[in-house]
C-alpha cells in the first residue's frame, strides 16, 4: 500500500510538472504552439497556445492535476477569457513547492497559511496611487484608469491579448488591424442600458488573409439554410418573429395539463392504449403548430428565425404561406436578431403565445444570403442602430483561425470586464514583476524551521511570478530591477496594457487552488 501511494504521488508530481511546462512554454511572444494528443486511439490532436483548449485536451490522469485545472484555469478563462496560462503555471509551481518543502501535515498547514497571508498583503498593496521608481525613467504608476475615449488605450488593451498569438504567422500589421476592428465593433455595440451586454459575434472564414477581417452592424449567422429558404431570399423590409424555442413536436409540452382531446372538445378513442394517447398528443402538437403558422400569416410575417429545429410539416406550411423558415440559429445570434428587430423572442408555443403573437413582430431592413469565400451565411440587417456588431474574422488556414478566434473572444471578454473595472497596468509582464518585487519584503528571517518553510514558499511565489514576467516580456535579464524596466519599455514600445482585475484574478485563483489542494494533501497525510 505504501508503494502504491508513493507511485501515486510520483505520478501526480509528473503531471503537475507537465502542467507547469506546458503553461510556461506557451506564454508570451516567445511562446510556441503546443501539440496535445487528445485521443490516442484516433490520433486526433490539438495545436494551440490557449489555456482552455490545451488543458481541456490534455489527458490528465490524476485527480490532483485535473482539480488544479478546474480550480485555477477554468474560472479564469470563463471570467476573463485570458490569463489561464498564468494561473496554471503559478498554481502548479506553488503546489510543488509546498509538497517538496514539507514533511508533515503541520508543515503544509503552515505554508498554506503563509500563502494566504501573502495574497491578502498583495491585494492591499495594489492601489492606484502606488508608483514604481524605474532607474533612468522615473516614477511610473502601476495602475491607472482606462480612457474609453482614447482609441489607442483600448487597442493596447486588446493587443495584449491578441499579440501573443502572432506566433500563428500573423504580422504586426495584421494584429493591429484585427485589434482595431474588435475595438471599433465593441464600442459601437456598447448598450445604453447597463443591464444589457454588448452583442459582438464573431464569424470565421478560412482562406482570405487576416487583413480582410471587418465588422458590420448586421447580424451574420453561419447556419445551414434549407432549399425553400434559399429560393425565397433575399427579403427587403420584412416583418420577422424570433423564436428561442423549437417549432417542432414536443410530446411533453402539455404534461400535467388537460389532455388535448378535452381542450378541443373532441373524444379520442384509444383502442391500443399508449398508441392512441401518443397519436392524440401528436395530433394536438401539429394542430397547435399549424395554428401558429396561421397566426404568423395573419400578421403578414415574412420570415421566422428559430433557435432550434422546425418540423418538416411546419417548414412546408410556412413556405406555402410565403414565410421564410430559418432554423438552428445559435442562442448568441438569436438574441442579436431579436435586438435588431426591437422585440422579445417567443419563448414558448402555447395558446397564450398565439394570442400575443402581434407583440413579437419586428422589422428588419433586409435578410439575404452572402457568400464568404466557400461559406454561405445569412445576414440580418437592422432598420436602425441596434447596438449589435458582427466581426468577420479571416485567416489563411484552420490552425491560424483556431488561435485567432479564441484570442478575439478573449479580447471581447476582457473589454466586457473593463466596463465593470476600468483599471489597467502596463503589459508585457510588468504587473507580475511588480508583484514579485513586493513579495521579498514579506520574507521572514530563517530563524527556525517553520520560518524557513514560510520563506521557501514565498520565494517560490516570487520566483514563479518573475519567470512568468520574463516570458511575457520576451526575456529574462536575471536582475529584478532591470527586468522591471525592460517590461515597462517593451509594453510602451509595443503598446500593451493589461486589465488589473484579470491579472489579480489569475494570481488569486492560482493561490487559492494551491492552498485548497495542499489542504487536501494535509487531510490525506493525517489519515
Amino acid at each position: 500500500m505504501a508503494d502504491s501511494m508513493a507511485d501515486g504521488f510520483e505520478t501526480e508530481a509528473k503531471e503537475l510538472q507537465l502542467v507547469l511546462r506546458v503553461a510556461l512554454s506557451s506564454l508570451g511572444p516567445g511562446g510556441s504552439l503546443q501539440g496535445v494528443q487528445a485521443n490516442a486511439s484516433t490520433g486526433v490532436g490539438v495545436l494551440s497556445s490557449a489555456s482552455r483548449r490545451l488543458f481541456e485536451s490534455l489527458r490528465l490522469r490524476t485527480w490532483h492535476a485535473r482539480a488544479l485545472v478546474r480550480l485555477a484555469v477554468q474560472p479564469q478563462a470563463e471570467a476573463f477569457g485570458d490569463g489561464g496560462l498564468v494561473a496554471a503555471a503559478l498554481a502548479s509551481a506553488l503546489v510543488q513547492a509546498v509538497r517538496s518543502g514539507s514533511e508533515s501535515a503541520l508543515d503544509r498547514f503552515r505554508m498554506v497559511r503563509c500563502l494566504e497571508g501573502a495574497l491578502d498583503s498583495l491585494r492591499r498593496r495594489m492601489n492606484r496611487d502606488l508608483a514604481v521608481d524605474l532607474g533612468g525613467v522615473g516614477p511610473v504608476r502601476q495602475v491607472r484608469d482606462l480612457d474609453w475615449s482614447d482609441m489607442g488605450s483600448l487597442v493596447a488593451l486588446v493587443r495584449a491579448v491578441v499579440a501573443p498569438k502572432a506566433k500563428i504567422g500573423a504580422t504586426d500589421q495584421e494584429v493591429d488591424h484585427i485589434c482595431r476592428t474588435l475595438v471599433r465593433a465593441f464600442v459601437l455595440a456598447v448598450p445604453h442600458s447597463t443591464l444589457r451586454r454588448s452583442e459582438v459575434s464573431p464569424v470565421t472564414v478560412v482562406g482570405p488573409p487576416a487583413m480582410e477581417s471587418y465588422s458590420t452592424s448586421s447580424v451574420v449567422a453561419d447556419i445551414p439554410v434549407c432549399r425553400e429558404a434559399e429560393r425565397m431570399l433575399p427579403l427587403s423590409g420584412p416583418s420577422v418573429v424570433v423564436f428561442n424555442t423549437s417549432l417542432d413536436v414536443d410530446l411533453g409540452r402539455n404534461d400535467g395539463c388537460a389532455g388535448p382531446s378535452q381542450e378541443f372538445g373532441v373524444t379520442v378513442e384509444a383502442r391500443s392504449g399508449l398508441q392512441g394517447s401518443g397519436e392524440a398528443a401528436m395530433g394536438f402538437e401539429l394542430r397547435l403548430l399549424s395554428r401558429m403558422v396561421a397566426a404568423l400569416a395573419s400578421e403578414n410575417v415574412a420570415a421566422v428565425a428559430c433557435q432550434k429545429t422546425i418540423h418538416p410539416f411546419v417548414k412546408q406550411e410556412l413556405a406555402l404561406r410565403g414565410i421564410v423558415p430559418i432554423e438552428r440559429v445559435s442562442l448568441r445570434h438569436i438574441d442579436a436578431v431579436a435586438s435588431c428587430c426591437g422585440v422579445d423572442p417567443v419563448s414558448v408555443i402555447s395558446e397564450g403565445a398565439l394570442r400575443s403573437i402581434r407583440s413579437h413582430v419586428g422589422k428588419l431592413e433586409g435578410i439575404h444570403l452572402r457568400r464568404l469565400c466557400r461559406k454561405t451565411v445569412v445576414s440580418f440587417e437592422p432598420l436602425a442602430d441596434a447596438k449589435t456588431q458582427t466581426v468577420v474574422l479571416t485567416a489563411p488556414n484552420e490552425i491560424a483561425m483556431g488561435e485567432l478566434a479564441h484570442s478575439c473572444r478573449s479580447a471581447v471578454a476582457v473589454l466586457t470586464s473593463a466596463l465593470q473595472s476600468p483599471y489597467v497596468t502596463p503589459g508585457a509582464g510588468f504587473f507580475e514583476m511588480v508583484l514579485s518585487s513586493t513579495v521579498p519584503s514579506q520574507l521572514p528571517s530563517p530563524t527556525d524551521r517553520g520560518r524557513r518553510l514560510e520563506r521557501s514558499v514565498l520565494e517560490s511565489l516570487a520566483g514563479t511570478l518573475e519567470t512568468i514576467a520574463g516570458k511575457l516580456g520576451g526575456g529574462d535579464s536575471g536582475d529584478r530591477e532591470a527586468s522591471l524596466r525592460r517590461s515597462w519599455e517593451f509594453a510602451t514600445r509595443r503598446g500593451l496594457l493589461d486589465l488589473v482585475m484579470s491579472k489579480l484574478a489569475a494570481v488569486e485563483y492560482a493561490v487559492d487552488a494551491a492552498c485548497n489542494l495542499s489542504q487536501v494533501d494535509c487531510t490525506l497525510v493525517c489519515q
